[in-house]
């Protein structure tokens, strides 16, 4: 549903990231185009400006240049990363949210940001929908969050600058997270969706136990690169369901993208993501009793392997998540996938290849999927395909921390030491093997 003050996508602004105050411009080019857009906004930061009897433009001393500059650079280089994807960014408006909090040590505050941040959307240069209480994806009221992002004028005004999205990486790099605060629940059972029964059943003592001992270990080790992960384990509606870890923070590891994470050190050292291999799509075949076929998973009969494997595994989350197979791509979808294959002609060659995709609510046991609202079954079928990747993974981290080693969550794979990467591999196969009675394929991202 589009909200009438703006003609934006509300789908799209619910899947707004935090924004990070943490990065910085890098090399000439972005500095030259942060200078830019320094000099266009001064006219409506200085204190008192020409039009209000102040002296003409361009002739009352500039002593505010430098921190004014720093901090555009700062706001721009939280914008930008995202923002030649047009992905939007979001930030508390009012001074009491948590994202202003003194404990985060951010570079400066709400007003020195506001001033800044309006006078680009003055100038036509970020596009903004005001905080008015979006709900995120787990139905919670985001206050007076804000959404903000790059206007085309500025993503074009960016480029001629040579700062482009290829370019991006290095444009605007991590250079100092804010610190994450410890949070009260480290685990949480969401009621369901739209759901008129709002009591959860209780957190057992052994998941409390397990994410303490994680937050434990992480205490005892450096991080660089990203803030110190604070955890918090997340289910909907019951323990069947979800169950993945996330960290919290707008710098945290989970929310950058993977260029990112190759800077990221834990005691010094680089890290390695280690990762099942077409985790839901292995899963539900063996639930459904299925061997895993040999090669890629996600190669279908007729379908260009190479040209439209994103598609197809883009595909496969789709049908997943709506718990029957795919007919048409949804908004969320990348426009260059909606663009190039139907969602029809990959359904075509899927089910010729899985028949079983044809009726996947077999894949919940009936006992489970009885406890189900009616109008989040669909939707039940990839949730419990998440909870069992989540269980390997818990029991994979056991082992690791067991070992005397630690191990992030990152969904479907864990970001460890690249001395840990074998024992990863070791731990999240021998953990499948216990859970499903056959291992899982795992490997290195790179």
């Amino acid at each position: 549903m589009e909200n009438s003050s703006h003609t934006h996508s509300v789908t799209e602004l619910q899947d707004a990231d935090v924004l990070s105050l943490a990065r910085v411009p890098s090399g000439d080019s972005a500095q030259e185009f942060v200078a830019d857009v320094s000099e266009r906004i001064r006219p409506l930061v200085v204190r008192k400006p020409a039009s209000e009897g102040g002296p003409p433009s361009g002739r009352e001393r500039d002593k505010g240049r430098d921190k004014r500059t720093r901090e555009t650079g700062i706001i721009l280089a939280g914008l930008m990363r995202k923002g030649f994807r047009g992905k939007w960014c979001q930030v508390n408006e009012g001074h009491s949210g948590w994202f202003w909090s003194a404990s985060r040590k951010l570079p400066f505050g709400n007003k020195a940001f506001w001033t800044k941040t309006r006078a680009m959307i003055k100038l036509g240069l970020l596009d903004y929908v005001s905080g008015k209480g979006w709900k995120d994806v787990w139905g919670e009221w985001q206050g007076e969050k804000a959404r903000l992002r790059p206007s085309q004028a500025l993503l074009r005004l960016a480029e001629s600058y040579g700062c482009t999205k290829e370019t991006a990486f290095s444009d605007w790099p991590l250079r100092a997270p804010a610190p994450v605060s410890d949070i009260a629940e480290p685990v949480q059972i969401e009621p369901f969706p739209d759901s008129r029964n709002t009591g959860t059943e209780p957190v057992p003592q052994d998941l409390l136990l397990f994410m303490q001992r994680l937050q434990d270990v992480i205490a005892h080790h450096r991080f660089s690169g990203c803030a110190r992960p604070v955890l918090q384990m997340k289910f909907i509606g019951s323990l069947s369901f979800h169950g993945r870890i996330y960290a919290k923070g707008a710098d945290n590891y989970q929310s950058m993208a993977r260029e990112d994470r190759q800077f990221i050190k834990i005691d010094g050292e680089p890290v390695q993501e280690v990762d099942i291999s077409a985790a839901s799509l292995s899963i539900a075949l063996l639930l459904s009793g299925h061997a895993l076929p040999p090669g890629d998973l996600y190669t279908l009969p007729g379908i260009d392997a190479a040209k439209h494997r994103k598609a197809v595994k883009q595909w496969f989350v789709a049908t997943f998540g709506a718990g029957k197979p795919c007919s048409r791509w949804s908004d969320r979808v990348d426009a260059k996938i909606r663009s190039t294959i139907r969602a029809p002609t990959i359904k075509q060659a899927a089910l010729m290849h899985y028949p079983f995709l044809r009726k996947l609510d077999h894949i919940v046991p009936d006992s489970i999927m009885q406890t189900v609202p009616s109008s989040y079954r669909g939707k039940a079928v990839g949730q419990y395909l998440i909870s069992v990747e989540a269980q390997i993974m818990r029991r994979a981290m056991d082992d690791i921390v067991a070992q005397g080693g630690v191990a992030l969550p990152l969904h479907d794979a864990l970001l460890v030491p690249v001395s840990w990467a074998d024992k990863a591999q070791k731990a999240i196969e021998q953990a499948s093997h216990r859970l499903l009675g056959h291992t899982l394929r795992v490997g290195y991202k790179v």
